[in-house]
């Protein structure tokens, strides 16, 4: 058999208010089309499909298409929920697509009901343990799934490991043995465009308490990698750079060819579409020459200056109008204003260093102009 593995989609994310539906819609498209060519037999989609709970219409239709088009060209589906899907909207999916061999899979589930699928193409048999994105609060729910109450791990990650493994009870040497799950696993190297709080310490499941199996596919870390298991684990990434944290990464889908009782072959295919995100260190006359080169990338530009230029944002973006974040590399001013007593500053230079810091860019003329207003507005108010 053979599979495409791929994950992390988030269809409907923006990128500093940015839609990138558009960006979006093409790399799906590329990984439907790769789907196609490659011949595949079965999709394997690990999760985070949308980047909301609650997606737009325009957000669900990219996804829905792309999954009508795969039942079209004969190519089945596995989708299995991450953190930011909300169960109960995938699962409005689940009995529509289960005639089109779109297996959904939106909450954790025992074997038999649901937490394995057998899959079966051209004589050959193979075993899908699902396992979806776990919810704290729902850990309760899979250990009473597994064995009784005095056999639990204390432990958030262990339970999760453990439920993996109770999964894949049912592999053996007759059948193709595959694991898809989201989930984090300690080790695997962030792009920090995850939600931290999803990849802390407490959630990380340690490869070696993984299941033995001929491949695993795991979504939720967006960069490319494959985990040390003692299986063929993989997190194929996301398939286009989220945010800046993804800078250079080369993204991908992952192509996996197994026959049942021998190892999986692996290959890795790129990913064109979208557009690239790059951090661009340059100096304000320098901006013109920039322009030519960087193309409809997104940016974030550093300008190094020897003094503090106003209004910086605003000239960078007449000239770079994909510049998403711009900073100021002007380490000596920043220190002075770092380390200066609020009680010596200006509201107006206050207002300009939370801009600074806590939004990762340089108040612009027009905005100081506009604090200028709304403060004397408000001090006259309570004088």
């Amino acid at each position: 058999m053979r599979f495409l593995h791929t994950a992390d989609w988030h269809v409907g994310k923006t990128l500093f208010g940015r839609s990138r539906l558009d960006e979006q819609l093409q790399v799906i498209v590329e990984i439907v089309d790769m789907a196609r060519r490659e011949k595949v037999d079965c999709v394997l989609l690990a999760g985070d499909i949308f980047e909301s709970l609650a997606p737009t219409g325009d957000a669900e239709r990219v996804v829905c298409d792309a999954l009508a088009e795969l039942a079209g060209a004969g190519v089945a589906t596995v989708v299995v929920g991450g953190n930011h899907d909300h169960p109960r909207r995938l699962a409005a999916l689940r009995k529509l697509g289960n005639p089109l061999r779109i297996f959904v899979r939106p909450d954790p589930a025992a074997p038999a009901a649901g937490g394995v699928i057998p899959f079966h193409v051209n004589g050959e048999s193979a075993q899908i343990a699902v396992l979806p994105w776990v919810p704290e609060f729902k850990i309760v729910d899979i250990c009473q799934m597994m064995k009784p109450e005095d056999e639990w791990y204390e432990a958030y990650s262990d339970n999760v490991a453990a439920m993996c493994r109770h999964l894949s009870a049912s592999f053996s040497e007759q059948t193709i043995n595959i694991l898809v799950a989201h989930l984090f696993t300690y080790g695997a190297e962030t792009s920090g465009s995850e939600r931290q709080i999803h990849v802390a310490q407490p959630f990380a499941v340690k490869p070696g308490q993984l299941p033995q199996a001929q491949y695993i596919a795991l979504g939720h870390i967006h960069k490319p990698q494959e985990v040390g298991s003692g299986s063929r684990c993989f997190y194929s990434g996301s398939p286009l750079q989220l945010d800046f944290g993804e800078l250079n990464q080369q993204k991908r889908i992952v192509i996996v060819d197994v026959k049942a009782g021998f190892p999986a072959n692996i290959d890795s295919l790129p990913l064109s579409s979208g557009r690239k995100l790059r951090e661009v260190t340059t100096t304000i006359d320098k901006l013109p020459s920039v322009a030519a080169e960087v193309g409809s990338d997104f940016l974030r530009v550093v300008i190094q200056a020897s003094t503090k230029i106003s209004g910086l944002a605003q000239q960078v973006c007449e000239v770079l109008p994909n510049a998403l974040v711009v900073k100021q590399d002007v380490a000596e001013t920043i220190e002075i204003m770092a380390n200066a007593e609020p009680i010596n500053q200006s509201p107006r230079d206050l207002f300009d260093r939370f801009v600074r810091e806590q939004k990762n860019t340089v108040a612009s003329q027009e905005m100081l102009a506009k604090f200028d207003e709304l403060y004397k507005e408000a001090k006259y108010a309570t004088d």
